[in-house]
């Protein structure tokens, strides 16, 4: 199974909600105005397991240069492949994957949704695992994340369930209950 985040809606906070965090918070990503995203400690223990096992991909909306910025997809969370503006870019390894853009090109798709489920089936049939979406509850995938583990008011601890979720899921299927 891996896991596509829309990190920006599940897992990162601006400075104001990291300031009113109950939990620690880590910064994660910077820009010439300073500090923008945080995360917890915990959330971030769980992306470096995750991506090391290769089963977890940041969705973002920004672009290559931005995604740049976030140090923490670049030392302490590497993830397999990254999508970006919203689904309109692969990258592999951290590479701009262009068979990628060939055929999202190919595909004629021009609408957000449209763009974001092509890459997610574009990524099952790409790695040959399930694809399981967290992001908004929009696309068309057989798998996504329960909505109701989302909490507007408390992303870090939506987070925080979101991976035991994960792993609760990840166990089931090991033990051949899927």
């Amino acid at each position: 199974m891996i896991i596509v985040v829309d990190v920006e809606k599940w897992l990162f906070v601006h400075k104001k909600e990291a300031d009113e965090a109950s939990i620690p918070t880590i910064l994660v990503e910077k820009d010439i105005e300073g500090a923008t995203w945080f995360t917890s400690m915990r959330i971030l223990f769980q992306l470096k397991k995750w991506a090391s096992q290769r089963q977890f991909i940041p969705l973002l909306s920004y672009n290559e240069g931005t995604y740049r910025s976030y140090e923490v997809f670049h030392v302490d969370a590497v993830p397999p492949m990254t999508l970006l503006d919203k689904g309109r870019t692969l990258l592999v390894n951290n590479q701009r994957d262009e068979t990628y853009d060939l055929a999202l090109q190919k595909s004629g798709y021009e609408s957000e949704e449209s763009i974001l489920s092509f890459a997610l089936h574009y990524i099952e049939q790409a790695t040959g695992e399930d694809v399981v979406f967290a992001g908004n509850g929009t696309i068309d995938l057989s798998r996504v994340v329960p909505n109701e583990l989302w909490d507007a008011t408390n992303r870090l601890d939506s987070g925080r369930r979101l991976f035991e979720w994960m792993r609760e899921e990840d166990s089931r299927k090991e033990n051949g209950h899927d």
